[in-house]
């Protein structure tokens, strides 16, 4: 057998196909690096999301090794339980974030109903203006309001370390400098979470006896959770869905995937 031949036998349609996707998984994982470090801050969502992917680039890279070293896991029955256990963890794993998606695009794209009490879920303040995250909520919430001419809207979130006034303060000025009346808005200067968010919007608007159909007004990625929440408080929610800027996407979403987690055990 010539050389020709024997380099014939060895490079197979299905080496090719597994080269080519080894590649692709690389050049995956190296752009969703990318995204998440061009958020220009680290969080616990981009944290995860750089461990995840750096782990499946060097799965890729070294995916010859990790089949070697598979099969002589194989050949003794622990190795075959750890081996198994390992794939299934993984499935799983995998199993679930598509799911916590679908569950995203799915609060997200739930309407409310036409008398919901609109309540905006706060983010951060700098100084005392909003960050790029909090306008597109508020330009949203504007939007909706100005639609919705007899709705009542709740400006939920307190004040934080380095912020100058409340969120909720924040969210007052900026709708009321742009024209929507200051009668229509309630003020919730307590919360830290989005749970204290719902929970004493929630109180305000039995107090004032307002309806408990609710539009919740936050970042699409974030209305699952939230109408969860508000479900817990007796509320009835629908979502009015904020943009998120492309270039936190990556970290927010990676976050809420285990939020979503951790709030089925509430």
């Amino acid at each position: 057998m010539n050389e020709k031949t024997k380099v014939k036998n060895v490079i197979t349609p299905l080496l090719i196909t597994e080269i080519i996707l080894r590649i692709a998984a690389v050049i995956l994982s190296l752009g969703m690096i990318y995204w998440y470090l061009d958020s220009g801050f680290i969080g616990f969502g981009s944290i995860a999301g750089i461990s995840f992917f750096s782990l499946t680039a060097l799965c890729a890279v070294f995916f010859g090794f990790i089949k070697l070293a598979a099969r002589r896991m194989m050949k003794t029955k622990g190795g075959k339980i750890l081996f198994f256990t390992l794939i299934s963890l993984l499935i799983l794993f995998v199993l679930y974030v598509i799911t916590a998606l679908c569950l995203m695009f799915y609060g997200s794209g739930k309407a409310p109903e036409k008398d919901a009490t609109v309540i905006v879920l706060g983010c951060e303040v700098r100084g005392d203006e909003p960050s790029y995250t909090l306008r597109l909520r508020l330009d949203t919430a504007y939007d909706h309001l100005a639609s919705n001419p007899d709705a009542k809207a709740i400006l939920s979130g307190g004040k934080g370390e380095r912020e100058k006034i409340s969120e909720a303060e924040c969210m007052y000025r900026y709708l009321t400098d742009k024209g929507i009346s200051p009668d229509r808005l309630y003020k919730e200067e307590r919360s830290t979470t989005t749970d204290e968010n719902i929970r004493y919007s929630a109180e305000i608007i039995r107090q004032n006896g307002f309806s408990e159909n609710v539009a919740i007004v936050t970042d699409w990625y974030h209305e699952f959770r939230a109408g969860n929440i508000a479900s817990r408080n007796g509320l009835n929610p629908g979502a009015v869905s904020a943009p998120t800027a492309r270039f936190v996407t990556a970290n927010l979403v990676t976050r809420e995937i285990f939020a979503i987690a951790l709030d089925i055990f509430k």
